[in-house]
């Protein structure tokens, strides 16, 4: 044997037991560089909060204290489908949706999409459909809405900052409003005749009567809003990154169809 194929033969020698540990060694490297891949994508979804009001029965506490309703359940849905529990916050509107303008990585819901707020908030998409209508005593049968002009001479009950009480100012009755916390506080007020309509949906009204021992018949729909955006949103914050609202986005049409 050569000096040139005893040095071949050694080499051989020395890397045969590697070269059988390469895949191996290979497999476990892409293993590891891969795992921190899902914790990024979760990481910016996990340190969102998400602030919402008590609308039933779109949001609304269940007997256990925790949060229930039509829009909650999709909102939980939608991080289920990233393995991630919201933290989900309820508190007035007006509270929620001076929050959620002001702080980054804030999401709110359920919100109505219009020309006022367009550029407030990043629209990441609808979770429920509905239809907002004035709504009166079936008692008070001298009052008459046939336009909005006809308005002026009630009083209105609204939430402030709420989509109801921004589209009614836009209509010049500010004058005409009385500001409430909760629209069940609206309908306890207007069984007492401290206002004379106010403003919910008929599913909203339903509910809120189950709540408060008072009956759908009691009252009467005196004109729909058809002005306003039936549809409720989840949004973002402007402080929100592009990326995390897109990845919400896709997840919630995902769960659309």
């Amino acid at each position: 044997m050569t000096k040139q194929e005893g040095e071949k033969r050694k080499c051989a020698v020395s890397y045969g037991p590697w070269n059988a540990l390469m895949p191996t060694v290979l497999l476990f490297f892409l293993l590891v560089i891969s795992v921190p891949a899902l914790p990024a994508t979760k990481e910016p979804l996990a340190q969102l909060q998400v602030v919402t009001e008590i609308l039933p029965p779109y949001q609304y506490i269940k007997h256990d204290a925790s949060l229930g309703g039509v829009a909650t359940e999709k909102v939980n849905a939608l991080f289920s489908q990233f393995k991630i529990s919201p933290d989900i916050q309820a508190m007035p509107w007006a509270r929620a949706y001076k929050m959620a303008q002001d702080q980054p990585n804030t999401l709110i819901y359920s919100i109505v999409r219009t020309p006022e707020r367009e550029g407030l908030f990043q629209w990441i998409g609808v979770l429920v459909s509905t239809k907002t209508f004035l709504i009166g005593l079936k008692a008070r049968t001298d009052i008459v809405v046939n336009s909005l002009a006809d308005l002026k001479q009630y009083r209105l009950g609204v939430k402030r900052a709420d989509v109801v009480y921004q589209y009614l100012s836009r209509h010049g009755l500010s004058g005409q409003m009385v500001f409430l916390p909760e629209t069940e506080t609206t309908l306890k007020m207007l069984l007492k005749q401290r206002i004379d309509i106010i403003a919910a949906s008929p599913v909203h009204l339903d509910f809120m009567c189950k709540r408060l021992n008072c009956r759908p018949s009691d009252f009467r729909y005196l004109f729909e809003l058809k002005g306003l955006n039936n549809d409720f949103y989840l949004a973002a914050s402007k402080g929100t990154s592009l990326t995390t609202v897109q990845l919400l986005r896709q997840a919630l049409n995902r769960a659309a169809h």
